[in-house]
């Protein structure tokens, strides 16, 4: 029972081992440019401490600090998510899911348009969830919508999902905020 539950998880597909390689690759190279980044500002301190005029502290002194410190933050976060896209991927199956990507209704997630999914199979029900990446990444989503997407986890806790043939992953996340609770949005009559 095991082997037959290995063959039919998410991972076991060609293209999904691919994509969740390629995308932890990315984010240790996005951290090794912030540790990089970092670590040239401490060399720049250092330099500028050592007898300089301290003029290499101010204004571009900082930028290595700046850039360093968000590469880090972005890379550390990237390689979190690979490790929970792994675990989940590792578990759950594929299922195909109907998607509507942006819905004007539920206005906008925490980090872009919502995603709301449904179960083809299931009883209809739909989740709204929220995807956690950089816009770069889920514009890809949008021509899925009104179609299918593929989704790995369980839509009540978040998964990954993905454009039908599982080659561009993407974590997401219940949506925080409910209806009740989510300012209503009005348009501006002046149109301003």
């Amino acid at each position: 029972m095991g082997s037959e539950r290995r063959e039919c998880v998410a991972l076991s597909l060609h293209a999904t081992a691919r994509a969740l390689r390629r995308y932890r690759l990315r984010a240790v190279a996005v951290t090794v440019v912030g540790l990089a980044c970092t670590g040239a500002w401490f060399v720049i301190l250092s330099a500028g401490s050592d007898g300089g005029d301290g003029a290499a502290l101010g204004g571009w002194g900082m930028v290595p600090l700046v850039v360093g410190a968000t590469a880090l933050v972005i890379g550390i976060g990237a390689l979190v998510l690979a490790r929970r896209m792994r675990r989940t991927l590792a578990r759950h199956p594929w299922v195909a899911c109907s998607c509507r990507f942006r819905d004007p209704a539920d206005g906008d997630g925490a980090w872009g348009p919502p995603l709301v999914i449904g179960d083809r199979a299931g009883d209809g029900t739909q989740y709204a969830l929220t995807v956690v990446s950089m816009s770069h990444r889920w514009w890809h989503l949008h021509k899925c919508d009104g179609g299918d997407v593929w989704f790995a986890g369980d839509p009540a806790h978040g998964g990954v999902v993905s454009p039908p043939g599982g080659e561009l992953l993407l974590w997401t996340r219940p949506g925080r905020l409910g209806r009740s609770s989510r300012p209503a949005r009005r348009a501006n009559p002046a149109g301003a």
